[in-house]
């Protein structure tokens, strides 16, 4: 696992454990960190771990990885997992887990919008093979267009739900100045 990680001990262990589940079920090709574990600000009692992981092929049974997957114990709020099949470029994943079940229709501008941070900050797990190995960089228009849809989720959104409306702050920056910004930087 690679040293790099803002990753916690016993968080680190956890991905190992994932991706040691992964493993006993396709050829891993490379794995990713990303969000805070990759960047900073990682707090295990309030973050996710977010993970990507590029496979060689689909799996052959999906049912059989998922409970692998989800049987690992997790130390941290929730195991956000995505992964791609080797050539697929984001929104297209193979599987998207969270709180250890599968979410297939997740919003495809998430998915964009996470790579696109990720060309900046993914900390390669296995091999130190580079995220722009396996995924093409996202346009700025696309960051655009993805961050518009975003901003009009929000908008779907009950008023009280705190994690739309920090999005909603972070894709108004972005729209207006060009930069991202964390979610703690959202919340004041």
């Amino acid at each position: 696992m690679a040293s790099s990680t803002h990753l916690d001990e016993r968080t680190e262990a956890f991905v190992a454990d994932v991706l040691e589940a992964i493993g006993r079920h396709l050829a891993v090709a490379e794995a990713f960190v990303v969000g805070s574990g990759a960047t900073g600000g990682f707090d295990p009692a309030t973050s996710d771990v977010d993970l990507v992981v590029v496979v060689e092929h689909p799996p052959a049974d999906r049912g059989a990885l998922i409970a692998d997957v989800a049987a690992v114990r997790s130390p941290v709020r929730d195991l956000e997992l995505v992964l791609y099949v080797e050539g697929a470029q984001p929104p297209d994943y193979e599987l998207n887990l969270n709180h250890g079940e599968e979410r297939p229709s997740e919003e495809p501008f998430w998915f964009v919008l996470d790579a696109a941070l990720a060309q900046e900050q993914a900390v390669p797990l296995l091999h130190g093979r580079a995220w722009g190995e396996f995924f093409d960089p996202v346009p700025p228009e696309q960051v655009r267009e993805a961050m518009e849809a975003s901003l009009d989720w929000t908008g779907r959104m009950k008023p009280d739900n705190q994690f739309a409306r920090e999005q909603g702050v972070r894709a108004r920056h972005y729209l207006e100045h060009g930069e991202w910004i964390t979610k703690k930087e959202a919340q004041q």
